[in-house]
């Protein structure tokens, strides 16, 4: 089964699978990005943490490999009255742009393999600016067997 296909059944409820509000974490690092930065948001699904973003003053760029979960941005995004650019892009064949991001946000894009994820990861260096901010959050696989999943959480100021 491909990664569209995957999440694209995944977000195919009328529920948001992961709700609508923020991630705890993105909220709580808010405060290092001046308002009105142009964010990219990695991996952004139903679009819960990109429009957040977006009601925070913020130009968000939202990419997401499942069509189903950008109709459901969309809505969300209608729903709270901001503007978002939301972009069906395929990570393990984007070209990443260079040097456009005052951030990048990534929350839980460990579902990758680890050799997509370095990739990711150095498309997020390549399209932030210098002196911009990575922001990352995301479990160590071990974490999945547990009960409660503790998370390990990154603020990277990235220079070129």
């Amino acid at each position: 089964m491909s990664d569209a296909h995957r999440w694209n059944v995944r977000f195919a409820s009328d529920d948001y699978v992961f709700g609508k509000t923020p991630n705890l974490f993105l909220t709580q690092q808010v405060h290092l990005l001046p308002t009105g930065s142009n964010i990219l948001s990695v991996a952004d699904g139903e679009g819960r943490n990109g429009v957040w973003l977006a009601t925070q003053g913020h130009h968000v760029t939202a990419v997401d490999i499942a069509e189903t979960g950008l109709a459901k941005a969309r809505r969300l995004a209608e729903e709270y009255g901001v503007d978002i650019d939301l972009q069906q892009i395929d990570l393990a064949s984007w070209t990443w742009p260079t040097d456009c991001f005052d951030a990048v946000i990534a929350i839980f894009i460990q579902f990758a393999d680890p050799d997509f994820r370095t990739r990711i990861f150095t498309g997020m260096q390549q399209a932030t600016k210098p002196g911009g901010l990575i922001l990352l959050q995301g479990y160590r696989p071990e974490q999945i067997t547990y009960v409660l999943i503790f998370t390990e959480n990154w603020v990277l100021p990235y220079f070129s």
